[in-house]
């Protein structure tokens, strides 16, 4: 069974994805490096997986 999903929840991820990696940077720019890697990689790895 795949699930998809739509637009707007896409979208809604990637800003508070984005805005967990500024907000991060703040503290200490590796973490916040690594994060964004990691966050990438699970989006990417979702999108893989539902094709």
């Amino acid at each position: 069974m795949k699930r998809y999903m739509n637009e707007k929840t896409e979208g809604i991820i990637a800003i508070l994805a984005a805005f967990f990696v500024l907000f991060s940077a703040m503290i200490d720019p590796l973490v916040s490096a690594v994060i964004a890697i990691g966050i990438l990689a699970c989006i990417g790895i979702w999108k893989i997986s539902n094709k």
